[in-house]
């Protein structure tokens, strides 16, 4: 059930609600990995060098997005779980892509079908083509709809 979110940059007081959303959503999407506790710090450290928006709804953060600029790469999409399905993904992703353009594309874990069918619904679109391993298992590239007719353009498609 769609509820009221508001989208807007993040600051110091975001810090610590999102790190719990970041260990929360991420021990829940990554259920099969060791996913690790972020802190404050630690929330710091793997959004180093990356703009955050926040999303706040019921009176409190309830997820981020954060983006790499200089490779259009959205790095980080976070919902808090008690509020999946809510709209509050749909809003983030809607304001990175105004704010930092259409051409983003993002690495998603194969076995992630949560976040898999959530980009679909939103019109992104998978690589054909793999992506890789890390840590946690295999990923692909999944690009918004101007990112993939460029990487489709680039490899020509």
């Amino acid at each position: 059930m769609p509820i009221d979110v508001i989208i807007r940059d993040f600051s110091a007081t975001d810090r610590e609600p999102c790190a719990r959303i970041l260990c929360k959503a991420g021990r829940q999407a990554f259920y099969w990995a060791d996913w690790p506790v972020f802190d404050g710090p630690g929330f710091d450290e793997v959004t180093k060098g990356e703009r955050i928006l926040v999303a706040e709804a019921r009176n409190q953060v309830a997820g981020f997005a954060a983006v790499y600029t200089p490779e259009n790469f959205l790095h980080h999409l976070y919902v808090d779980p008690d509020l999946a399905g809510c709209g509050v993904g749909a809003a983030l992703l809607g304001e990175a892509v105004r704010q930092y353009g259409p051409a983003l594309s993002l690495k998603c874990q194969t076995r992630n079908q949560v976040a898999r069918n959530f980009y679909r619904k939103c019109g992104w679109l998978e690589d054909e083509q793999g992506g890789g391993t890390d840590g946690i298992g295999s990923w692909l590239f999944i690009r918004s709809p101007q990112a993939a007719l460029q990487a489709g353009a680039s490899r020509g498609d």
